[in-house]
């Protein structure tokens, strides 16, 4: 079972400096579980240090001093990297990236999430649903303008007992009064909101089930789970779903020929890794992985550098073996630390925005391409590409450098 620092770190980082939250509400859950998005902001650096930064707080990390990593300490990083990457609008409401209030709706907003699927799947085991076949919604936090909860369980399908939000765990109701999609707290930024398990004798009382009630064997969440990865299946590269997604995301959004679904690149990246790192951590040498993700068209930066036409439909295909390289000698403890800072596993799905939005764009002595692009910390990372004769682009290397 995965931890909350991990379902953090599992999700692909996706900039779009347009959509709201109200257009981040409607699109799929599918999308939204495996994204890493703040409203409105298009910065991958300021992106990334919200998502390292909270997984370190929700894993008890402990910072250069040896202190655990705080809350206030997160907060701090957060509006430093806005204000850094030129975004802090100086206003100090929810709308400015680089105010106190939104680097706290990020970390509740994020973590709560990651700590409610994680709680969820807990309390869904078969045996804790025998014990526990329901769940009430209840005010866990309070608020000083307070949302008709009530209205909304009602609107949604949702039954009172009593006076009281109670349903089953696998009650579509879960799913419905979330704003997110999802069938686990928390259902709307800063609701307040949570739940409490209701044992089997108080449901039977209540009359939420009959005394001879059952619980499917099949977790809701398993079920749920299962449903978003069907939600991202398309018939082919060709799909209608595919270029509306693209209309939003850009080429951020691709077409996984493997699976037949579409993904975020940077989360195609992180799944072969995984299984490449399967071989690493049973001893082979070589890895059997076969597929090879794609990280999307040239930036024009690039095209413009190395005489390519404007807006190529060309794209980098990361070899399964050059990924293997990536990890035994750059993930981790970097092979050359005097120059080097070794990589988090995380990182290697940022090789896709240094790829659309490199910095600089060099060619070196040997013919590779390196494109460079500044990290949050001020280090620098390093992505080394190729021509073939063809004209086809090859992936060979990325590392960190030191400032």
């Amino acid at each position: 079972m995965p931890t909350p620092a991990e379902v953090i770190l599992r999700k692909a980082i996706v900039t779009h400096g347009t959509m709201s939250s109200a257009d981040w509400e409607v699109m799929d859950a599918a999308i939204k579980d495996r994204a890493f998005i703040s409203s409105r902001v298009a910065s991958v650096n300021f992106l990334d240090t919200c998502q390292a930064k909270l997984a370190d707080l929700l894993a008890n990390a402990r910072n250069g001093d040896g202190a655990l990593v705080s809350r206030a300490e997160v907060v701090s990083e957060i509006m430093r990297s806005a204000r850094a990457e030129g975004i802090a609008l100086g206003t100090g409401g929810l709308a400015d990236p680089g105010s106190e209030a939104r680097a706290n709706v990020i970390i509740d907003t994020n973590a709560g999430m990651a700590a409610g699927y994680v709680q969820a799947e807990m309390s869904n085991t078969y045996g804790a649903r025998l014990a526990f076949p329901a769940q009430e919604l209840i005010r866990i936090e309070d608020r000083e303008k307070k949302r008709n909860w009530q209205r909304r369980w009602l609107d949604a399908g949702g039954h009172l007992y009593n006076g009281r939000m109670i349903a089953l765990k696998d009650d579509p109701v879960w799913t419905a009064i979330s704003r997110f999609g999802t069938p686990y707290p928390p259902f709307d930024f800063n609701s307040g909101m949570g739940v409490e398990d209701v044992s089997y004798d108080e449901a039977v009382a209540l009359g939420v089930i009959k005394p001879e009630y059952k619980p499917p064997e099949t977790s809701p969440i398993k079920e749920f789970s299962e449903g978003l990865e069907m939600a991202m299946k398309v018939p082919g590269p060709k799909s209608s779903r595919l270029t509306e997604l693209q209309g939003r995301f850009g080429d951020q959004i691709q077409y996984n020929p493997h699976t037949k679904s579409l993904k975020f690149d940077g989360a195609m990246i992180h799944d072969v890794v995984r299984q490449i790192k399967s071989d690493v951590d049973a001893g082979k040498n070589t890895t059997t992985v076969k597929a090879k993700p794609s990280v999307g068209r040239p930036s024009q930066l690039f095209c413009e550098k190395a005489s390519l036409p404007k807006n190529t439909e060309r794209i980098l295909r990361l070899s399964p073996s050059n990924l293997l390289h990536v990890l035994q000698d750059h993930v981790g403890v970097d092979k050359d630390p005097n120059n080097n800072i070794p990589l988090a596993e995380r990182e290697l799905g940022l090789i896709g925005h240094i790829w659309r939005n490199p910095e600089s764009v060099s060619i070196g002595n040997d013919g590779h391409w390196e494109l460079t692009k500044r990290a949050a910390d001020g280090s620098v990372y390093r992505l080394f590409v190729s021509q073939d004769d063809n004209g086809g682009l090859n992936f060979h290397t990325f590392f960190k450098t030191k400032k």
